[in-house]
């Protein structure tokens, strides 16, 4: 088996916070082509970011809400600032997730206040479980996070994803902001719900109030919900003023995501990457029991620090990756004797499938040694119940998965990449594709942007339907089909495209891509008809009605002049336009653009 090289992880690291260009590795096999792919998106990620700066200072830059109940916020300033060990305790447990959210909301536009608010819901406690039922570091509900993608089963809780469940309430948080119009408001939502604010927004408006967050008549958790907020946020933005020491927190990822294709023992995983089990589990901590249990679109995080080591040890392991097995009472059993014939003790049985009792009822899964003499169990990705069914009988308990792992024999991590949340709806014009890289960007990454092989992450798990390696094939003849995880952005840059001329040669209006897609990217019609017979002659009517129309010539560069809205950073403006935050900054005038005001107009040159 080729092994990837690790020194590509390396490299690509260098390449973010590093002033030395680096030469990449050239791809020579499937696994190399998928390095580089993952490479190729580390980089993409880092041209979202400002290298060099804190992320403190990153955040400062973004803050943008306005303060609510000054009284409410002044007193939760001084109950944070009284507690300096929690409040250190608390910043110490969010280096390990806010470079990530950080990334997520300030790709978005969002006030980077958002990216805090872990500490309001969960004390940045991955694993945090309230008295009325919301987990994770976002404290989701089960049906609001059923409702925005966050899988819930017997294995598995997207609700304590660190990457799904920030995808999810980035989703949540926009869209209540959509409809209240209002940050403050959207938060207050957040927390209560938004059936419950819009009854208490129409109350206030009957009464000949308007609503803002001090005149809505609040629950008392809620009012103090934003203050607690604005008070993080103030003592981050002027810590001297609070005593309080705010250690560097340096600009660069924390975890890398690797999809390994396969399911493995959670304390096998930590031991090949070099880490504990508890700081495996803070990391992944939406796996119920101790098996990673791998399906497409899952992927572990690893500190990025251990990732080689990881590889290293995987490429070298002999052993199984999976001692568990699933079985499944087909009556009430006693849990001392399933344990005594797996070979296990009872208090093991009970420790790894958290249950209590010594009674294992008919019908519900249980986690079990391997014991293939018996022959009794089922595989791992035979089960799959939701979180609080409690289903009649074996068959009902049985979800067959159709991303079933392969069945290669020898271990191997697929691709590694900067951890981000899986592919989505589209998203507000807040979230526009960048642009693309200046020609100062290092070599290695100029080189990366004429690769011909493009294979995400997310489209290598066995069992999908071949959209990604059909892209591959048809890339260098001249049309692409847009795999899950694509942004225009990306696309355009592995194919050597700016992205107004991919944009132009599509035809295509907005940033928005779908996955299923084909983009042409050529001009010739050759490419297309090339194109058309490598699909069998099943030409997409949309790509054969965009061959027919000459491309429209790039558009040239211009100034313009923007009216701020509310909600708006200059983040979010300069991301929206293609600029840089610098260069609104020296054409406007620092001190013009330091807090901006709804209504304001701002300059963009540069276009």
């Amino acid at each position: 088996m080729k092994r990837f090289t690790p020194l590509t992880l390396a490299v690509s690291l260098a390449l973010l916070f590093a002033s030395s260009a680096q030469a990449a590795p050239t791809p020579s096999s499937g696994v190399d082509e998928a390095m580089a792919a993952g490479l190729d998106m580390m980089l993409l990620n880092s041209s979202l970011l400002r290298n060099g700066d804190d992320v403190w200072k990153r955040a400062r830059e973004g803050f943008q809400l306005d303060e609510v109940n000054a009284d409410v916020v002044r007193r939760q300033e001084r109950l944070y600032a009284s507690r300096p060990e929690y409040f250190k305790r608390t910043l110490d447990r969010s280096r390990k997730y806010l470079f990530h959210i950080m990334n997520e909301v300030e790709r978005r536009g969002m006030p980077t206040e958002i990216a805090l608010l872990p500490m309001v819901e969960s004390a940045f406690v991955p694993t945090a479980n309230s008295r009325v039922g919301a987990a994770g570091l976002w404290q989701f509900m089960p049906a609001t996070g059923r409702h925005y993608g966050l899988e819930q089963t017997w294995w598995y809780d997207g609700r304590r994803d660190v990457t799904d469940a920030t995808r999810a309430a980035l989703d949540y948080l926009q869209n209540l902001y959509a409809q209240f119009g209002d940050w403050n408001l959207a938060l207050a939502a957040y927390n209560w719900g938004e059936g419950n604010l819009s009854r208490a927004i129409a109350k206030a408006q009957a009464s000949g109030l308007e609503p803002t967050y001090e005149n809505i008549r609040l629950p008392n958790e809620t009012r103090n919900y934003v203050p607690k907020l604005l008070a993080v946020r103030n003592i981050l933005e002027h810590p001297e003023r609070f005593g309080v020491h705010l250690d560097k927190f340096p600009n660069k990822p924390y975890f890398v995501a690797v999809s390994t294709g396969k399911h493995m023992n959670i304390d096998i995983a930590a031991k090949l990457a070099g880490i504990s089990v508890s700081e495996f589990k803070e990391l992944n901590p939406a796996f119920n029991l101790p098996v990673f249990a791998y399906k497409a679109g899952r992927q572990m995080l690893l500190p990025a620090a251990k990732v080689d080591r990881f590889e290293a040890n995987l490429n070298k392991w002999d052993k199984p990756l999976l001692t568990w097995e699933v079985y499944i009472p087909k009556g009430d059993e006693s849990a001392s004797e399933i344990a005594n014939q797996h070979g296990m003790s009872t208090s093991q049985l009970i420790a790894a499938n958290r249950i209590g009792g010594g009674t294992l009822k008919a019908g519900l899964p249980v986690l079990v040694a391997m014991n293939k003499p018996l022959n009794d169990g089922q595989p791992v990705e035979s089960v799959d119940t939701p979180i609080g069914d409690a289903p009649a009988s074996a068959g009902a308990t049985m979800i067959a998965q159709a991303e079933a792992p392969s069945q290669s024999t020898a271990p191997q991590a697929a691709v590694v990449q900067i951890a981000q949340a899986p592919a989505q709806a589209p998203q507000p014009i807040a979230s526009a594709a960048p642009p693309a890289p200046a020609a100062s960007q290092p070599s290695a990454d100029a080189g990366l942007a004429t690769r011909q092989a493009v294979l995400l992450a997310s489209a290598t798990a066995p069992g999908e339907d071949g959209a990604a390696a059909k892209s591959l094939a048809t890339r260098d003849l001249g049309s692409y089909t847009v795999a899950s995880g694509d942004t225009l952005f990306s696309i355009a840059r592995r194919s050597n495209l700016s992205v107004s001329d991919l944009k132009s040669l599509n035809q295509l209006d907005g940033n928005l891509v779908q996955v299923g897609q084909k983009l042409r990217l050529k001009t010739d019609s050759s490419a297309d008809a090339i194109a058309t017979a490598s699909d069998g002659g099943n030409a997409d009517p949309a790509l054969v009605q965009v061959a027919e129309r000459r491309p429209a010539a790039p558009q040239p560069r211009h100034s313009t002049e923007y009216v701020v809205r509310r909600g708006d950073t200059l983040f979010s403006i300069a991301r929206r336009f293609g600029v840089t935050h610098h260069d609104i900054q020296q054409v406007n005038g620092g001190r013009q653009t330091s807090h901006l005001q709804p209504g304001q107009k701002v300059k963009i040159v540069g276009l």
